[in-house]
């Protein structure tokens, strides 16, 4: 039975835990909110509107690009699997169609409201993550050699680019779950396509600006690719990948890979023993 389009941004709410939504409370989202509603609360205001607009009502032009707006934030949303990509989108098309009520109203308004995104974009920027990472950042070869060097270790390597807002998106997500899941045989990787063109032909990977493919999660064992997200048949058919945690943890396989690791460490030589092993040689 297909789900309703609404269930990922039901899971999302479901799955969103306490410290996330303080997360919500920091000046960049506080500054989205503000922005997004500031026309309605000058309009309805009774302390402002009499010196900003005719009337303290909202017109029924106004009230249709409301009811617009929030049609297309439930269409743009639908598929959404993340609470602050939902509040990044829904803020987006209100400050879109803030300005174009206060250009209705007064040029001058629209220019200043625009000139106030500006500045909250250049000074209340989207904070980025600055928790725990373990993850290894490729260069040219540097996978291919690692693949070939030890292939005790599992790998799982994501393939981005930086200009990608999916990408982006994702790099937190990518960071919490190598702090949580790295081992000495289960590692994490990243690999820059826009920079290194040939190592993402080499790995499938189109890194082009209109690319379905990024990011990308390729899973590594025993030096060869197991499997990876987007999926891509044989016909070259994408399918969309929805790259949240529970997600990655779930269709890789994290949990079971990483118990299976830790009951089977790499076991590394002694210093003693590699030179009792030299000195027996040495002897015969």
């Amino acid at each position: 039975m297909q789900l309703p389009a609404t269930s990922g941004i039901s899971k999302a709410f479901k799955n969103f835990t306490m410290g996330s939504w303080t997360e919500l409370l920091l000046p960049h989202y506080v500054g989205n909110y503000a922005l997004s509603l500031l026309f309605v609360t000058l309009k309805l205001s009774p302390l402002t509107c009499i010196y900003l607009f005719d009337n303290c009502t909202l017109e029924m032009r106004e009230i249709e690009i409301l009811m617009f707006l929030g049609c297309v934030i439930v269409l743009k949303n639908r598929k959404t699997h993340s609470i602050k990509d939902f509040i990044d989108v829904g803020c987006m098309f209100a400050k879109i169609a803030s300005i174009i009520m206060f250009f209705r109203q007064n040029v001058l308004m629209a220019v200043g409201y625009g000139l106030l995104c500006l500045a909250h974009i250049a000074f209340l920027p989207k904070p980025m993550y600055s928790g725990p990472e373990l993850i290894t950042y490729f260069r040219a070869n540097g996978l291919r050699e690692e693949l070939s060097k030890d292939k005790r270790v599992t790998w799982l390597v994501e393939f981005y680019a930086a200009w990608s807002p999916a990408c982006v998106n994702f790099a937190p997500v990518f960071s919490e779950l190598s702090a949580k899941y790295s081992l000495d045989n289960l590692k994490f990787g990243k690999l820059d396509v826009s920079r290194f063109t040939e190592e993402a032909k080499e790995y499938g990977v189109d890194n082009s600006s209109w690319s379905k493919q990024l990011p990308s999660l390729i899973l590594f064992e025993n030096g060869k690719e197991k499997m990876r997200r987007p999926h891509v048949d044989h016909a070259g058919r994408i399918y969309k990948f929805p790259f949240i945690m529970e997600n990655v943890i779930k269709d890789f396989g994290l949990n079971e890979t990483y118990t299976q690791c830790k009951k089977n460490p790499i076991v590394k030589k002694s210093k003693s023993s590699t030179e009792e092993s030299e000195g027996v040689k040495k002897t015969n």
